[in-house]
């Protein structure tokens, strides 16, 4: 009796920077691409080990990842990364990285992702595997918990059993339409980060000002740039804002995909004491909306600084700043 054949499968990959929750990352047919960090003599590995990043913030909590160094795998290691995981045990792979415009992660992973194809489909010849074989590298014109948005949906859709073609035009809508709020909390340490990653959206004169004055930013990330778009005295106003601002997107009832991330560069229970995370929680309840409130990643925490936050959604054009 002739043996049936496997059922296709769909892989998922996102590199380590990206947010998403746990349950997530448990899926079996979710991979991470890690991310060495290296600052001075030590070595993180970023994957969402839970360990590696209490480590960090232990050994970090200074600011000394100021001076850190992120080292993505090129495209020939991420090509063998590829080929060992997905090879013979998936038909098509999605692949999402942060923003291409702030990162390598994205130009490494569709050369490696190239590379990877024709020796995969070799071996799928030798095994006498007939369906072919996709790889789609998807850029999330985003960071952190907004990256974290297309990767959430796309779980989704593909739960959903959605068609490929389907999948692709409405990831690719929620990209567009995904705004991730930065607030960081040292605006010196971002200035120095931004500037290496090519951002230029806090400015000299912002820091010394908003460091005597205690000012913290508010800065929205949307379609691969970033610029702020309002500023507080203090973490708690600052904070206090944009979650109530996050709430009000979330009553509308117009988002484009049923997830809110928020991820934290420090102890969780400094944000869950916050009483406005509380009013959009709620918010989210009465919605239907799932809120995922989680650790930063470490290459996020090493970008954004200690006390970093971090709030994202996909929806329409927001009608104001918070």
């Amino acid at each position: 009796m002739a043996t049936a054949p496997k059922a296709a499968r769909t892989g998922i990959v996102i590199d380590a920077s990206i947010d998403v929750s746990a349950d997530f990352l448990a899926d079996p047919d979710v991979a991470v691409i890690p991310i060495p960090i290296r600052i001075g003599g030590s070595t993180y590995i970023d994957q969402h080990d839970p360990e590696a990043s209490a480590r960090y913030m232990r050994e970090n909590g200074n600011g000394e990842g100021v001076a850190g160094q992120s080292i993505p795998l090129d495209a020939a290691q991420m090509r063998n990364f590829f080929i060992e995981r997905f090879a013979l045990d998936y038909d098509s792979v999605y692949c999402l990285t942060i923003t291409s415009t702030r990162s390598p992660i994205h130009d490494a992973c569709s050369e490696g992702s190239s590379l990877a194809l024709a020796h995969i489909r070799g071996l799928r010849q030798v095994a006498d595997m007939r369906r072919p074989f996709q790889f789609r590298v998807i850029d999330t014109r985003n960071m952190f918990a907004g990256s974290g948005i297309a990767a959430m949906a796309l779980r989704d859709m593909l739960a959903a059993q959605m068609s490929p073609k389907d999948v692709r035009a409405e990831l690719l809508r929620i990209v567009d339409s995904t705004y991730t709020y930065y607030i960081p909390d040292d605006l010196g340490y971002a200035r120095t980060r931004s500037r290496v990653r090519g951002d230029r959206s806090i400015k000299l004169a912002s820091v010394v000002l908003g460091s005597a004055l205690a000012i913290k930013p508010i800065i929205r990330g949307y379609q691969g740039d970033t610029h702020p778009v309002s500023k507080y005295r203090g973490r708690a106003q600052s904070w206090g804002k944009l979650f109530k601002f996050a709430a009000r997107r979330v009553a509308e009832g117009q988002l484009h995909t049923p997830h809110v991330i928020v991820s934290y560069a420090g102890a969780m229970g400094e944000l869950h004491a916050t009483p406005e995370l509380g009013e959009l929680r709620q918010a989210c309840e009465r919605a239907g909306v799932s809120l995922h409130v989680l650790q930063m990643s470490i290459t996020g925490m090493m970008n954004i600084g200690p006390g970093g936050l971090t709030l994202a959604y996909s929806g329409p054009v927001p009608n104001e700043a918070p």
